[in-house]
């Protein structure tokens, strides 16, 4: 049961009780802050985002204290990625610290239940499930929202020295504290393959060919979530013909092992879509409030970096917050609200790049087989990109190195396998061309710094 009056002004209120919201709320009430949570449905979802935990989301679970939500929801351990091309393979295991697991998969709604059920037994937290209406708006500071309880007609106001708003993907709030370009690139269509085996047991898989992509990991002891991209800004029909489309369009992809698990799930047909957005962090200084998680930023959601990132964000926020002993100074709360705009990019620049990037390469023909025959060379080629993408590894340097040294090493190959004609190395050169082209936008969206403009005139010397 809370001890927060209802007419209290509480320290910080949180709009939506998703993974970024909820484990705010878990992380700041250690502290002993006054925290009211609004969540508009607390039963367990059954989404297919959020399903695979990289090694540096769960270090940042770790370092919080927060090991014991992955426990009793059938988590699996993951250890790495296999990367499949056209009938070929390369394994590229995480950095691992003692032999450990490094990643995990799961349901989400499991893994979220479990840290829901955490914040509801805190007697500094008052859980709401309601819809927020409005944020109050007094001499341009967020001093509260109006919301209105679960099956409740009258509307209900809350007071709060911070209000962090954390509405998710689709944040009708987003607006009024950003300046959002938001991008929907595509679509995943989510199924589950139950009692099968993949090429590698408690591994990710990557598949790249003359197909969408798709990743596979696994979710239970028993189920592996397949994700399968459409691109294009309206989701996939999912039509009389959709499965037949799918059967003839993936079926042959899939590891020979899986194809029979594979079939059972198209026929049984539990097809879930979402779509994948673009939304580079643009937000607006708005005093008494912050943006936090899918609301403020998101990346494609190809190598599993979502919670990665949320999770960078949660830790980061809390600490600039924890020094704070009265949360009545508005000046002390701006300056932390400022601090973590700042900075923030430091711990998500890498996830969100690699995201954009990797989605770009594999729809290129010449750079998706510049990517696996790059990974394929082993040592540094494949274990400093993995520790990129497992979000250990922060440096953006290393990242433009390797993605550059890709598209170089694919162009090495091309002219070295082929008939050395002018037409030959121009096509070659292209790649490179293709990589500078997808890499410097994606560099530009994230917070500008002296870094990014040396990167981008190096990129310029190269085309």
């Amino acid at each position: 049961m809370s001890n927060i009056g209802e007419d209290n002004k509480v320290d910080v209120l949180i709009v939506g009780a998703g993974i970024a919201g909820a484990t705010l709320a878990a992380n700041l009430a250690k502290t002993g802050k006054n925290i009211v949570v609004i969540e508009k449905d607390l039963s367990e979802r059954d989404v297919i985002i959020g399903e695979l935990l990289q090694p540096g989301g769960a270090q940042k679970l770790d370092e919080m204290g927060f090991t014991s939500f992955i426990d009793h929801i059938d988590a699996q351990p993951v250890y790495g990625y296999d990367i499949i091309f056209e009938e070929q393979d390369y394994v590229i295991p995480y950095p691992s610290k003692n032999g450990e697991p490094s990643g995990y998969g799961f349901r989400n709604g499991a893994f979220l239940q479990n840290i829901r059920k955490h914040i509801l037994s805190q007697r500094n937290i008052r859980v709401i499930e309601g819809t927020v209406t409005h944020l109050i708006d007094e001499k341009d500071t967020i001093v509260g929202v109006n919301y209105k309880r679960k099956l409740a007609n009258d509307e209900e106001s809350v007071y709060a020295h911070l209000t962090v708003v954390t509405d998710g993907p689709l944040s009708k709030f987003r607006e009024k504290l950003s300046k959002p370009i938001n991008k929907v690139n595509g679509y995943f269509l989510g199924l589950l393959m139950k009692n099968c085996e993949m090429p590698f047991v408690n591994h990710g898989h990557l598949v790249m060919g003359d197909h969408p992509p798709m990743v596979i990991y696994p979710v239970t002891s028993t189920s592996w979530r397949v994700l399968i991209d459409f691109k294009g800004e309206k989701p996939p029909r999912l039509g009389r013909d959709f499965k037949k489309h799918l059967l003839e369009e993936f079926e042959s992809a899939i590891p020979r092992s899986a194809r029979t698990a594979f079939i059972a799930a198209v026929e049984e047909g539990k097809f879930k879509t979402f779509p994948n957005h673009r939304l580079p962090a643009s937000p607006i200084k708005k005093a008494g409030a912050v943006l936090l998680g899918d609301a403020l930023n998101m990346r494609h959601p190809l190598t599993g970096g979502g919670m990665t990132a949320a999770f960078n964000d949660v830790l980061r926020l809390s600490n600039n917050l924890a020094c704070i002993s009265d949360f009545s100074n508005e000046r002390q709360i701006g300056k932390a609200i400022q601090k973590f705009y700042e900075t923030r990019h430091l711990g998500t620049q890498t996830t969100n790049i690699l995201a954009d990037g990797l989605y770009g390469v594999v729809y290129n023909p010449d750079l998706r087989k510049a990517f696996f025959e790059y990974v394929s060379r082993g040592d540094k080629y494949a274990e400093e990109t993995c520790s990129i993408l497992a979000g250990l590894n922060k440096d953006k340097k290393l990242l433009l190195n390797h993605f550059i040294g890709m598209a170089r090493y694919g162009t090495q190959l091309q002219i070295t396998n082929s008939e050395k004609s002018k037409e030959t190395v121009t096509q070659s050169l292209t790649m490179v061309k293709d990589a500078v082209g997808i890499i410097t936008p994606l560099l530009l969206s994230e917070k500008p710094d002296p870094g990014n403009k040396l990167m981008l005139e190096a990129l310029n010397r190269i085309v």
